[in-house]
């Protein structure tokens, strides 16, 4: 079969008509191309813009609670310092007024009424008149160990951890001391305290302690001061039996939470 010139020309048509399908599809595929690039681009910046909002409405967020916190922390640490300096006033004035209303030595006997004087008593009566064991002038005079206070006046700082109820009785009793002071920072959480003390303070808690454990008419005042006299006294003992003259050596710890072994741990 002969092509003749006719069929050329549609040959020429057709190849014509396929470059131009080719061209355009590849103008599509262009489009396609930028279309999906542009699209990549714009999750690219709606992610970041996204991050950054969050990061921003974080960084607001943890600012809110960091004020919030140091709104209501600040006052009520406050206010629990002051609460603990009124305590120590008002030890103070008791102190005081037990001075003030001490009783007054009895004169000396006249010969009209030695007779009666000598008269034996009835037992309730004698044992009525005996002074109370507690305010014998050899107990009150009587003072701590001196080495042991000489040894807590060298401590730099001691960490103190006890219950908040001790804590109060303490401070209670050994405020009045002008070398006791109390501590700015008192951490206390689940009712346990934990605060450093100086040992100049530690001398004041240990003569205060000594005195209120002999002197006090309360038995439950007395047994409270006498325990936390001796677990004061024995830390600082301790530190007199094993000295640590190192630099980096670590503070005093004095805990107050005695309790019993449990039952088949050998010791």
């Amino acid at each position: 079969m002969v092509f003749g010139s006719g069929d050329r020309d549609s040959l020429r048509q057709i190849t014509d008509q396929l470059s131009k399908i080719t061209t355009e599809l590849a103008a599509v595929r262009q489009q396609v191309a930028d279309q999906q690039h542009t699209i990549d681009q714009i999750r690219q910046d709606t992610t970041a813009a996204i991050n950054t909002g969050l990061a921003e409405v974080r960084a607001v967020a943890r600012d809110a609670l960091a004020r919030t916190n140091e709104t209501a922390t600040g006052p009520l640490a406050h206010i629990g310092n002051e609460l603990v300096a009124v305590r120590g006033a008002i030890s103070q004035l008791e102190g005081q007024l037990r001075t003030v209303t001490r009783p007054v030595e009895a004169p000396a006997p006249d010969p009209a009424s030695a007779s009666v004087e000598n008269t034996p008593l009835a037992p309730a009566e004698a044992e009525r008149r005996q002074p109370a064991p507690s305010q014998s002038p050899a107990a009150i005079e009587e003072p701590p160990d001196l080495i042991v206070l000489r040894a807590a006046a060298g401590i730099s700082a001691a960490n103190l951890q006890a219950h908040r109820d001790t804590w109060a009785f303490l401070v209670k009793h050994a405020s009045s001391d002008p070398h006791f002071h109390i501590p700015g920072d008192v951490k206390d959480a689940a009712d346990i305290v934990n605060v450093r003390i100086s040992g100049p303070s530690i001398v004041a808690a240990l003569i205060r302690l000594d005195q209120v454990g002999r002197t006090d008419l309360s038995p439950v005042t007395r047994a409270i001061a006498g325990h936390l006299y001796g677990r004061l006294a024995g830390a600082v003992q301790e530190i007199i039996d094993n000295p640590d003259h190192r630099i980096e050596a670590e503070p005093v710890k004095i805990t107050i939470d005695d309790r019993a072994r449990p039952a088949g741990d050998e010791q």
